[in-house]
């Protein structure tokens, strides 16, 4: 399995490369920096963000660790719970997933559209994938194992009309695990994640006539390559109300601090402050923040589950809020980014669905809001997979100012 993951990440590091094989000797123009673009899922996109009080699949993961114990049912018997896979969502904004119309897997014909339809664009894409199960005994703990793989390209309008291109790189390869325990009733949930990652990041210059053989595009990748380690942890905590809607309380810390850096940007307002969180060890360059930490995380959310029938229909609306991540200081470290405008920190989402007010896997129409970034999507249960889709605004900054993008996300899964 090992070899497998390892093999897919190349795969994913080479095919993000190659289809983007343009790049600058020298970048004088100030691109925009992403704002927390970590894993986010289709779902989690359409919502705004807005999953720490209810999140109940894989999600949970990276927003609350306590809600992986609504992933198995309280009175099973069965000792492995769920298997879901691939958990595979990809996407990007209309510039780059424009590239792959029609061309099958032919990298030639995206390096020809790149050229010809992409050069004055911006690029961007994503890819993931989440495989899980999920284990436990009747009344006792539950147990989530998965291995996140996530990777991302982004390549900056081209300084010489599509001659070259510059192009950064970041796959995270993760070996996640998760545990946690509600109360016999289910009003209080509390959990435990662990993830030990692997990164590799490349932010440096392609030129497609360097590229004369697939071989030597991917040796030129592998020693551009930084690749850094390290162990995150996550705490969760959930509160929900013995009432019919389910009002819920929640907090997380992700990503638990274990050592701050000096002189980290904060994308918000362009200024670089000091920052703690799982620090990173390996192949750290100072001048590319993704190799050096990844910052603590708190975050606070409610939730709220009103639920009607219309004729023999059961329709649930969901509403949710978040406040995250919270500018905590204290004793002179940041847990969190300061000067942070409260728009930027604040998620909302609703969603719309059918049957059961406890499952993930029904039709759905979502909604969310994220500042002045809207999101919208939706899900269709088919036999054996679930498909999702999703359209957002993501959160960009170039020194302080903001603006936003608009990008598109598929996700596909199924589920046993």
């Amino acid at each position: 399995m090992r070899r497998q993951i390892t093999q897919l990440t190349h795969f994913v590091i080479f095919c993000l490369a190659a289809a983007h094989a343009y790049a600058a000797e020298e970048e004088s123009a100030v691109h925009p920096q992403e704002w927390k673009n970590g894993w986010s899922s289709s779902y989690s996109r359409a919502l705004g963000g807005s999953q720490t009080a209810h999140a109940f699949n894989e999600d949970a993961l990276f927003a609350n660790p306590a809600a992986l114990n609504k992933t198995r049912h309280p009175r099973s018997r069965a000792a492995v719970h769920v298997v879901d896979a691939p958990g595979l969502s990809v996407g990007g904004n209309s510039t780059a997933l424009s590239t792959f119309k029609g061309k099958a897997l032919k990298p030639s014909e995206w390096l020809k559209n790149l050229a010809a339809l992409s050069s004055a664009e911006r690029n961007y894409f994503e890819l993931q994938m989440l495989p899980w199960a999920v284990l436990g005994e009747r009344g006792g703990p539950t147990f989530f194992v998965g291995m996140p793989v996530r990777s991302t390209m982004i390549a900056p309008p081209s300084a010489d009309n599509g001659v070259s291109r510059s192009v950064f790189l970041e796959t995270t390869a993760t070996a996640a695990l998760n545990m946690s325990l509600a109360s016999r009733t289910g009003a209080t949930a509390f959990g435990l994640s662990l993830r030990p990652n692997m990164r590799w990041t490349s932010e440096s210059s392609y030129n497609l006539a360097d590229a004369v053989s697939s071989k030597s595009l991917y040796a030129s990748i592998k020693s551009n390559s930084h690749k850094t380690t390290s162990t995150a942890a996550d705490l969760g905590f959930i509160v929900t109300a013995g009432d019919f809607w389910m009002p819920s309380f929640a907090l997380s810390v992700l990503n638990l601090p274990n050592g701050c850096v000096e002189n980290y940007t904060n994308p918000a307002t362009g200024k670089t402050q000091s920052i703690c969180g799982a620090k990173r060890s390996g192949d750290v360059k100072d001048d590319i923040e993704g190799t050096r930490i990844d910052p603590t995380e708190v975050r606070m959310g409610v939730s709220i589950v009103p639920r009607f029938r219309i004729g023999g229909a059961r329709l649930n609306l969901k509403v949710s809020g978040d406040i995250y991540p919270l500018p905590i200081s204290y004793r002179g470290k940041n847990y969190g980014f300061q000067d942070v405008n409260i728009n930027q920190l604040t998620h909302a989402g609703v969603e719309l669905f059918l049957g059961n007010a406890l499952s993930s896997r029904t039709l759905s129409i979502r909604g969310g809001l994220n500042d002045t970034r809207v999101s919208w999507g939706f899900a269709i249960p088919l036999p054996h997979f679930n498909l999702e889709m999703t359209s957002y605004e993501a959160p960009l900054f170039t020194q302080g100012k903001a603006d936003k993008e608009r990008r598109y996300l598929l996700g596909l899964s199924s589920h046993w």
